[in-house]
């Protein structure tokens, strides 16, 4: 059975599927009899108003909801038939039976007894299968006038069946058929069948006027019912037979007449649905052979008895499938998806309806004149003549409404139109005129078009209409055009055609736009294209712009030229904590600031992101630049309130300064170089480009491109510097510090490309493979070193590995490859790292601790903020930054300052160690200090394990580790306070 899948709208008034229980669907089904659905899908035809309601009072279905589930497109689906196989079986069945049936009535098989048995019982199956399909098709309609109109052919055919019926009876009890009972039923098929037809009208969307419709209708009733009456009904009325029966057959030809001409009206009105034309049309068809047959019949009858078996047998059987055909096509529009709405008009076949009728009352003159002398020709002249008279009004009607279509749209329409002659005098204008030229069109008429421009726009309209008036063919323009009426100013676009040889027109007619709003538009966007829309600034095209003419202006003038590129510092944490708009807020404190603190005549800009500009002209030296510089930096300095929070920003500032030799994109380019070594040098500051700083660029360009190259090819390794015990000097770990083998530079230092790593992304892929191989190094290297499972190794981790990479399960897997114990491996950390994204990073450190292993805080010292976060943070170790450990022999303040880190340290349980140690002296402070581990070049630089091996340090734990087995106990940071009990001259 071919279905069709259809969607359950869940508004008000539908079912949707989750609702439509399977109670409700099991009572659907038993009483529509659709077995061929699954049970949760079966969906109820009613067979009578007693189960609906039922249906309606137990689960909210009705009639019209049902139907729309199966046209419905909105949420959830059912499976249902587009249309039930049965009916094209019955219809196309139809068909072949009614092919079938006339070759048999036309080939006169079996004789004549046969033949009139054939032509009285051939059309009771035809007419019953036409009535199956019309009934199914009113049980699936929707309530309405539509629904009826099905209800009522139901009716009639039921009737014409009845009738066939009781005089198929007749003829087998051998009685004569005509007239008889059967006519009662056949007239009373007419009644049913004109209902039907007036509910058609009343369903039908009207798409022409009510006069038209009107005139229209009376024109095709009086013209073909003069045709019906002088050609087919009156010659019998006059005729000398039987007016029982022959009055009787002719009443049928008379009521096939009175149906036709109500469908023909129906075909005057427009349909909103293009199917609809093809249905009014099929029963239009049906009803056309039907009354073909009921002539020849009556035509039969007046030549002698009725006998069946003739040709009008042949049409009875054949007006059974048009009008199935109808019932049909009706059914697959219920189950085919709502067509679009398009206004449509009478079709083709409705608008020569009209001229039709009055052709067939001219035939109705030339018959009545030219045939037998006593036809009633002055008649049918009278007719003719009122039904011209009646046509000419029609063609009035139909024409005045198409010049009031016409008229209201141009009243109505927005752009101005005009006729002028070639000279420019006004001739026409539309009512459209007065918003533009702020007069009526009655004001203008006659008065020289040009006058109501000005200046240039005045020279431009005349050549423009001269342009028109010599054209022959197509549109000139458009010219856009300013008019200025008061305080307003407008801008209108003119289009023009020469229509002078065009005898309803004799002029140029000129089409008006008003184009201020696409002006306005135009002028919004140049101003987005050279202006920033958030800080109100000048953007980096107008910017270029402003620099190609400084350059120019200094070339000629013999001054100096300066662009200041200025990037804020952590601008992306602000960002990200406090949000886009707060951040937004910022950037415009930030250009207004900015501002006050340039010169009037130096241009500001926003380049994009935190980025800014700023061009200098008309400078004597490098060294005014950098005064500005510098006041910016500090204006920028000065704390903000933002959201309740008073914020620090600090900025990076590259000064480029030309005396106008320079093309404006090196000195663009060397202002950006500037600026990026800033950032480099530790932020908050400013540096003037220097020749030098191009080669360093080339060269972190060249080291960019071999970044891919040098993880893949292994051209990183690592090396590893000692962290002793000051007392003993033997060693209790190593810190892992990468290198870079450059097969053409040598090799680097992290310093060198740590920062362009973290640019280019490859950070946290490096961070990961230090760890990995770090740990892998440290578990093979330790087996040769007395208590060497107690031997800390350390690792630093940059900020973006920590923000991007997923640094819990890194260490994980360095863990669990390598084999090293958790407690074995310190994090190492900056200040900076640390407290950047505080919230977030304290979880990660949570997490971090859960492994079991020891975070450390490098260059501890260096920050502004630290100290009130170290509660927070689960810190084992503070690392003393190396400036710290270099005064405390060459300041008075340095071993004040390392004091104060140690007691910190040891009033938080965090131990110490100290970075950078280059003298005995400092080693010695250290010690004095408390502080009990450092590392620097004073014990070793980094280098392999093999040399850490056999070196001092490791003999010296060897030594010790063997007199003292491992009794003492141990702290975090490499077993220090064990140490540091043992003897020292040991």
């Amino acid at each position: 059975m071919r279905r069709r899948r259809a969607r359950v709208d869940p508004s008000p008034g539908s079912v949707p599927t989750a609702q439509f229980s399977a109670r409700a669907a099991r009572t659907a089904s038993r009483t529509s009899g659709l077995r061929w659905l699954p049970t949760q899908f079966r969906v109820k035809l009613p067979a009578d108003l007693l189960r609906q309601r039922r249906l309606d009072r137990n689960y909210g279905i009705t009639r019209s909801s049902l139907v729309d589930m199966t046209t419905s497109t909105s949420a959830g689906s059912i499976r249902i038939p587009a249309l039930p196989r049965w009916v094209d079986r019955l219809f196309f069945g139809l068909v072949i039976y009614a092919v079938a049936g006339t070759e048999c009535l036309l080939s006169g098989v079996g004789g004549p007894t046969v033949n009139r048995w054939l032509g009285m019982f051939v059309m009771l199956p035809a007419a019953f299968t036409g009535l199956v399909i019309t009934v199914a098709t009113a049980r699936r309609a929707a309530p309405g006038a539509g629904r009826s109109a099905w209800i009522c052919l139901s009716i009639a055919l039921t009737l014409y069946f009845i009738g066939l019926t009781i005089g198929a009876g007749s003829w087998l009890m051998h009685r004569e058929p005509f007239p008889g009972p059967a006519d009662f039923f056949f007239c009373a098929f007419y009644p049913a069948i004109a209902a039907a037809a007036l509910y058609l009208m009343r369903a039908a969307t009207l798409r022409v006027s009510w006069m038209q419709l009107a005139m229209d209708a009376l024109i095709f009733v009086a013209g073909f019912g003069a045709f019906f009456w002088f050609l087919v009904i009156h010659p019998v009325l006059h005729a000398e037979v039987n007016l029982l029966k022959e009055g009787l057959s002719q009443a049928y030809v008379a009521l096939d007449c009175i149906v036709l001409l109500l469908l023909g009206v129906l075909l005057l009105t427009g349909a909103e649905d293009a199917r609809r034309p093809r249905i009014h049309a099929l029963l239009l068809s049906g009803f056309a052979i039907l009354f073909l047959g009921d002539l020849t019949w009556s035509l039969a009858k007046m030549r002698g008895p009725y006998l069946p078996g003739g040709i009008h047998d042949v049409l009875y059987l054949w007006c059974f499938v048009p009008v199935a055909a109808a019932a049909r096509q009706q059914l697959a529009d219920f189950a085919a998806p709502p067509a679009r709405a398009r206004p449509k008009g009478p079709g083709a076949l409705a608008r020569v309806l009209p001229s039709a009728a009055m052709l067939a009352a001219f035939v109705v003159v030339v018959y009545v004149n030219f045939g037998d002398s006593g036809r009633p020709a002055s008649s049918a002249s009278t007719m003719v003549f009122a039904l011209m008279l009646l046509f000419m009004a029609r063609q009035g009607v139909v024409l005045r409404l198409a010049e009031n279509r016409y008229a209201s749209l141009i009243a109505n329409a927005s752009d101005v139109i005009m006729i002028v002659s070639p000279e420019g005098i006004l001739r026409f204008a539309s009512p459209a005129c007065e918003r533009m030229l702020g007069a009526k069109p009655d004001e203008i008429i006659g008065r020289d078009l040009t006058e109501f421009w000005t200046g240039e726009d005045c020279e431009r309209l005349k050549a423009f209409l001269t342009e028109v008036a010599a054209s022959h063919s197509g549109t000139i323009g458009p010219v856009e055009l300013a008019i200025g009426r008061g305080a307003q100013h407008r801008f209108t676009e003119c289009v023009g055609t020469n229509l002078t040889r065009d005898s309803a027109v004799q002029g140029l007619a000129l089409n008006f736009r008003d184009i201020s709003e696409r002006k306005a538009l135009e002028a919004q966007l140049r101003q987005l294209a050279l202006q920033d829309p958030l800080t109100q600034l000048a953007n980096r095209s107008l910017f270029r712009d402003r620099v190609h003419h400084a350059l120019t202006l200094a070339q000629r003038n013999k001054s100096g030229v300066a662009v200041m590129f200025l990037d804020l510092d952590n601008f992306k944490n602000i960002n990200d904590s406090l949000g886009h708009d707060a951040g937004d807020r910022l950037l415009r404190n930030v250009a207004q600031r900015i501002v006050a603190a340039c010169r009037s005549s130096d241009t500001v800009a926003r380049l994009g992101g935190d980025e800014f500009a700023v061009l200098l002209e008309g400078v004597a030296a490098v060294a005014e630049v950098e005064g500005s510089a510098g006041a910016l930096i500090e204006k920028l300095q000065a704390p903000l309130a933002l959201d309740g929070k008073a914020l620090r920003v600090t900025a990076s500032i590259g000064i480029a300064y030309s005396a106008g030799e320079s093309a404006p994109e090196a000195l663009l380019s060397n202002a950006d170089i500037a600026m990026y070594h800033a950032k480099a040098a530790g932020k908050s500051r400013y540096i003037t480009f220097r020749p030098q700083m191009q080669d360093l660029l080339q060269e972190r360009l060249r080291l960019e491109a071999d970044i891919g190259r040098a993880l893949a090819q292994q051209e990183l390794f690592l090396e590893y510097q000692p962290i002793v015990d000051l007392g003993s000097r033997s060693i209790l770990g190593v810190e892992a510090l990468v290198r870079w083998r450059h097969p053409e530079a040598g090799v680097l230092m992290p310093a060198r490309f740590i920062q362009v790593m973290e640019e280019c992304g490859h950070v946290a892929e490096l961070g990961r493979w230090v760890l990995r191989q770090a740990c892998r190094d440290m578990c093979a290297w330790r087996e040769s070193i007395a208590g060497g499972s107690a031997l800390r190794l350390a690792v630093n981790i940059s900020a973006r590995h920590l923000e991007q990479g997923d640094l819990v399960h890194d260490v994980t897997q360095a863990l669990r490859e390598s084999g090293l114990e958790a407690d074995n491996l310190v994090i190492e950390l900056t200040e900076s790292t640390i407290m950047d994204n505080s919230d977030a990073n304290l979880e990660r450190f949570r997490r971090l601790k859960a492994l079991g292993i020891r975070l450390a805080i490098d260059d501890f010292g260096t920050g502004y903020s630290s100290l009130s976060y170290l509660h927070r943070f689960p810190i084992d170790i503070l690392k003393i930054d190396r400036s710290f450990v270099s005064r405390l022999t060459n300041s008075d303040t340095g071993p004040e300052l390392v004091r104060t880190v140690v007691t910190l340290g040891e009033t938080l349980g965090l131990d110490t160690v100290a970075e950078g140690i280059e003298l005995d002296e400092q080693a010695a402070a250290l010690l004095a200090l408390g502080c009990v581990a450092g590392q620097g070049f004073l014990f070793a630089r980094a280098g392999s394990l093999d040399e850490l091996l056999h070196g001092p340090f490791v003999a010296r734990r060897n030594a010790l580790w063997t007199a003292h087995a491992a009794r003492e106990a141990l702290s975090a940071t490499g077993r220090f306070k064990a140490l540091r009990a043992l003897d020292r001259s040991a």
